[in-house]
């Protein structure tokens, strides 16, 4: 059974191997939702001199965003040049402000850290950009540009963080980055972390820094660290060390004053570091104060504009001197504002305007640090994990870099979309996996850096500590920074949790069994070599961020064999049980590595018993290239479905489709890829999905929405993966395909007032009703025209909605509001109190939608369903269609009134004309002339437009019904018998014009001809 059951997998991912491009995908409607409630982490912060309303922004995992109205609204100006979205740095050119040159791979050290693929530059105030080299450098500290000449440029290049390289140093381009020199250089450890030039653009200041991350700890510091200085535009360098620590260093930031040049700062991490200052352009230092915090992760100093002994120093808090660097504090410079400061920009024509950016995003102060405004509309979180539960709508649940756990609901019933107000916070600290209880919605798990792990009450949030604890003193369990939490899909009661061995709960955390043995190397990693050194109590920022190793770092199990599980570790060890634990067998050795991986995700097929994954993250080893296996033998044997996926995208998640098992997505370092054939080809989604890292995947389990959780840009959705289903959703030249389309309800959309504005971040909500997806492919001839056409029909075959959609080749996504055809003549300039004007709700029920494209005609049902959330009365939806049925018809003669009068009121205004040219026939007629034109004008007004006229009080009492689920009122439908009267009235006054004065008038001037004019039906109730 076993071997019939792998023959049919590889069965199906043979029959449905289709074709896909990448730009295939790139038209796929994703929405990005937030939450902006909470920022990430920032790296710089660049604002045009003389004009601080445009300000660039670089994020540790989000890219570059762009405001020109001083943060009310911003753009994502980088996604569709650059490759990576991790920004070192950002630098505005002093000469000419629309030359912005970004350094990508940021430079803080972190074991969540993105690497990037160099340099690039904007000609156009970062409109565009333009890749300008230095690739190899993965991480850019900082980049100066000459004060006068723009094409002088230099960059620090801090090189790899996970291994040995020779592209890093200080490099300087002369020609506008048609080439580059490097003019310091380090060693193959050692790099560049910061370069400042002062106002002579002669004099140049730069930091080498040696440091090495690996998965088991970090060293930030050795003997190829210092501060170099050149006296001739770079093309010598002399270490500086007068007055500076004679010991290893670490890390170097450097700030000269803008006011006094001569004056220049520096923050230096060494074992007597912190605050130096030189007041003779560097030959000579002083130490200011010890004060150096976390100097791996800042080491930012920055210096007044105007008052040279006025000086920030950044860190977990932010430090304030204004006597040189010699004392610091930090009681006035803001409260209520996240730890953890990176970039601070300070506006050089007044000091007390700066922009912070920290790990919890962008502040902006206008009183010197005082107080600080939060910038909340940029969703650039950074995600570890996402769940969702299924509530409707549902939320997504996940953890955040030091942001904590987080809620948000994957649509709201208003107008506007998700906003903030609309998330909720659930728990501290870094926030890493969540898991929901489908047993109780009351309830979810998530957990914080090493293992902290609780359980938490959504309504009171109240926090229940849940952490395991060995019940041997002698013993101490290891956790990740980032611990796995998972849901058996056999009993959701059943929650894993992964130290170095398996915890299981049945009690919601009450208590532990403990069900494997360490399942790591359990090797002693604090004396594993880091460059060469073993760290010990002298090692300059020794293992910051790693606080354990040896660590799980993945756990699933089967939903298909109860009790077979499937663990990964930091440290490169694959597990597998599949008697629930009390057996375990290493299964490493099974995928032929280089070396030991990092295990980044495992992943048991829904579909088959013997399917599963495995995807390895080498980046802690300096290894980018993806690593991706499959088995389809429970494990025995596991191949590689990497095939194309392109090198130095690390595979961070994976998933697989719901329905298709040949479709599995993969999460990686620069984006999210998707097969179609079991593995064989993979597809960039690309389009407006950008290329952040997507460290996380969920598919809904009765919506098949997508999930990305980013590391950068917050949680990004893809509504319904149906297209999915059958394979590629793509169409040969000259075809077409209609996907199927998932039930769809009616949602009452409610008000939000006063309405937000731009400045208030609005996520939007899916399209309203159904979603209707469908491909297309080029015109197979010239006679096979770029158009396309919808039509629904109810089960009946009444046609309720026509729609003419797009007919260009690829995949299109649009929606059905669930909402008959308006009347012909209304259209959205027609809004009154309820918004644009709509048809009439339909009636639950069976629906057809037909695509008519490429000559062919293709159907696919839908059923609608009313809003849930609502007790609606026997009849009452039924009544309510008969009414705005009615209405429809009214509203179709009143327009058709309207047209008649216009066309009466053309005709009139000719004829008119043509009596100035006779005198004596005008004044023989002057009193005909004066009665058509005063009958003319009074029903005018009862077929004009506008707040408070007749076509008005047809729409706003149609509105009106469509806003509640109840039967018409009493009043309603009186309204509607009086619309109806007035408007048989008035439809008859009109003909009666038409057919007598007008007619005579006509007859009079022209003497026989003229236009000639049909009168309008009058409704009658048997019309309806």
């Amino acid at each position: 059974m076993r071997q019939l059951n792998a023959g049919l997998v590889a069965l199906v991912l043979t029959a449905r191997a289709v074709p896909l491009c990448a730009q295939d995908l790139s038209t796929l409607p994703w929405r990005s939702i937030g939450p902006a409630s909470f920022g990430g982490r920032i790296d710089d912060i660049e604002a045009v001199p003389g004009k601080p309303g445009t300000v660039f922004v670089g994020t540790a995992g989000g890219g570059v965003f762009r405001t020109t109205n001083n943060g009310t609204t911003w753009s994502p100006v980088f996604d569709r040049d650059g490759k990576s979205t991790s920004i070192g740095d950002i630098a505005i050119a002093p000469s000419d402000p629309g030359i912005v040159w970004v350094g990508t791979g940021e430079a803080n050290n972190r074991q969540s850290t993105t690497w990037g693929d160099g340099i690039y530059r904007s000609l156009d105030g970062g409109d565009t950009w333009t890749h300008m080299g230095l690739a190899a450098t993965q991480h850019i500290g900082r980049v100066a540009i000459h004060p006068r000449n723009p094409s002088i440029v230099f960059v620090a290049a801090l090189g790899h963080l996970f291994g040995p390289n020779a592209d890093r140093g200080v490099y300087r381009t002369t020609d506008a980055g048609a080439t580059w020199k490097k003019v310091l250089a380090g060693d193959s450890v050692t790099g560049a972390v910061d370069v400042a030039i002062d106002p002579d653009g002669r004099t140049v200041y730069a930091a080498l820094y040696q440091r090495m991350r690996r998965g088991f700890g970090f060293i930030g510091g050795g003997p190829g660290s210092g501060l170099f200085r050149s006296r001739d535009g770079g093309d010598t360098w002399e270490r500086l060390s007068v007055g500076l620590p004679a010991a290893i260093k670490g890390r170097i930031g450097i700030a000269i004053a803008p006011s006094q040049p001569s004056t220049v700062y520096a923050v230096i991490e060494s074992q007597n570091g912190g605050v130096f200052r030189s007041d003779d352009r560097g030959s000579t230092w002083r130490r200011q104060a010890p004060l150096n915090p976390r100097p791996m992760y800042y080491s930012q100093i920055r210096v007044d504009p105007a008052y040279p002994d006025r000086v920030w120093l950044l860190g977990t808090n932010l430090h304030k001197s204004i006597d040189g660097g010699r004392t610091f504090t930090t009681d006035t410079t803001g409260d209520r504002i996240h730890v953890d400061h990176h970039a601070l920009w300070i506006d050089p024509n007044d000091g007390n305007h700066m922009m912070l950016g920290n790990d919890g995003g962008l502040y902006f102060t206008y009183d010197g640090a005082r107080n600080w405004d939060f910038i909340d509309n940029l969703p650039i979180g950074q995600f570890y994990d996402v769940d969702v539960d299924e509530r409707d709508p549902y939320f997504i649940y996940g953890g955040t870099q030091d942001n904590g756990t987080w809620g948000v609901p994957v649509r709201t019933y208003n107008g506007v979309g998700i906003t903030n107000a609309d998330v909720m916070n659930i728990a501290y600290g870094d926030g890493f996996f969540t898991v929901t209880d489908p047993a109780d919605p009351r309830y979810i798990y998530a957990n914080s850096q090493s293992g902290r792990a609780y359980r938490v009450h959504l309504a009171t949030r109240e926090e229940r500590g849940i952490r395991p604890v060995p019940p041997d003193t002698g013993e101490t369990y290891r956790f990740n920074w980032s611990t796995p939490m998972a849901r058996s899909p056999q009993d959701p009661k059943t929650i894993y949790y992964g130290g170095n061995r398996v915890f299981r709960t049945r009690d919601g955390g009450q208590s532990w069994d403990v069900i494997s043995p360490d399942l790591t190397r359990n090797l002693k990693w604090k004396e594993l070599p880091i460059m060469g050194m073993k760290r010990d109590s002298t090692t300059l920022s020794r293992d910051d961020g790693t606080s354990d190793y040896g660590t799980l770092t993945t756990i699933a199990e089967s939903p298909k064999n109860a009790g077979s599980i499937l663990t990964g570790s930091d440290d490169g060890v694959v597990s597998l049980t599949t008697d629930g634990g009390r057996t375990w067998t290493n299964i490493t050795s099974r995928f032929k590595l280089p070396g030991p991986r990092w295990v980044s995700r495992v992943l048991w097929s829904a579909h088959d018993p013997r399917t599963a994954f495995v995807s390895f993250d080498g980046h802690y080893d300096d290894d980018m290239a993806p690593y991706l296996f499959r088995t389809t033998d429970g494990g025995a044997t596991w191949t590689s479905i990497v095939s194309d996926l392109p090198a130095g995208h690390s595979v961070k998640s994976i998933a697989e489709h719901p329905v298709n098992p040949a479709v599995v997505f993969a999460g990686t370092e620069f984006g999210l890829y998707v097969t179609v054939d079991g593995g064989r080809h993979w597809s960039h989604a690309g389009g407006a999905l950008p290329r952040v890292r997507v460290d996380d995947i969920a598919i809904h389990p009765t919506r098949h929405d997508l999930i990305l959780g980013t590391h950068g840009r917050s949680i990004i959705v893809l509504d319904d993966v149906g297209m999915f289903d059958r394979g590629a959703p793509v169409a040969a030249a000259g075809d077409a395909v209609l996907y199927p389309i998932r039930p769809a309800m009616e949602r009452f959309i409610t008000r939000i007032l006063p309405t937000p504005g731009a400045r208030t971040f609005q996520a939007p909500n899916p399209p309203s009703g159904a979603i209707i997806t469908y491909a297309l492919g080029t015109p197979a001839s010239m006679t096979d025209t770029a158009t396309a056409r919808l039509t629904i029909a109810d089960a009946s075959g009444r046609v309720v909605r026509t729609r003419t959609v797009a007919g260009s080749p690829g995949l299109h996504r649009t929606g059905w509001d669930l909402h008959d055809d308006r009347a012909p003549g209304v259209t959205d300039a027609d809004e009154g109190w309820f918004g644009a004007p709509t048809g009439g709700w339909v009636l639950p029920g069976r629906y057809t939608v037909t695509l008519a494209a490429r000559g062919k005609s293709l159907s696919q049902s839908v059923e609608v369903a009313a809003d849930s959330r609502l007790d609606i009365a026997s009849g009452a939806l039924e009544a309510r269609h008969t009414a705005s049925q009615q209405l429809t018809v009214l509203e179709k003669s009143f327009n058709d009134g309207v047209v008649l009068h216009r066309r009466l009121t053309s005709e009139f205004t000719r004829l008119d004309s043509a009596l100035a040219a006779n005198p004596a026939r005008r004044d023989s007629l002057a009193a005909l002339t004066k009665k058509v034109r005063q009958r003319i004008d009074s029903l005018g007004r009862r077929f004009g437009g506008g707040f408070g006229g007749a076509k008005f009080g047809f729409l706003d009492l149609d509105a009106s019904m469509q806003a509640s689920s109840t039967a018409p009122t009493v009043a309603q439908q009186r309204a509607l018998d009086q619309l109806r009267v007035q408007l048989r009235e008035d439809l008859a006054s009109l003909n009666t014009l038409l057919s007598g004065d007008f007619a005579e008038f006509q007859r009079r001037v022209l003497g026989g001809g003229g236009m000639t004019l049909a009168p309008v039906a009058l409704p009658f109730p048997g019309s309806f």
